[in-house]
């Protein structure tokens, strides 16, 4: 069974989560320092900054990152579950989502 990872943002009332990583399905037993650096470097590529304080990594999204957070409302926004517009472009990572499809075949 894959195993999911959820990386949350360190920045205070911000509701942010990125939850798409998977560390895979072939049964192989992971250690917890290992998670983490594959949830870090899942995390980072999606614009999320890292950064550490404590010896720990404080992870901010890339909203607050960028000074339009912190993210207030959830939605559909993969990359950090914030609300999106009517262009299903995130209003707080401005990541632009994927337009939803119809079936009108």
């Amino acid at each position: 069974m894959p195993t999911g990872i959820a990386v949350v943002c360190d920045t205070d009332d911000c509701l942010a989560v990125y939850l798409a990583v998977q560390t895979g399905d072939d049964g192989d037993e992971r250690s917890a320092d290992e998670v983490s650096r594959i949830a870090r470097k899942a995390a980072e590529g999606a614009g999320w900054v890292i950064s550490f304080g404590f010896q720990q990594p404080v992870m901010t999204c890339p909203g607050c990152a960028d000074g339009r957070g912190p993210v207030l409302e959830r939605g559909i926004c993969q990359r950090c579950m914030g609300r999106t517009d009517a262009s299903s472009r995130c209003v707080y990572c401005l990541y632009p989502g994927q337009p939803e499809q119809t079936d009108d075949d």
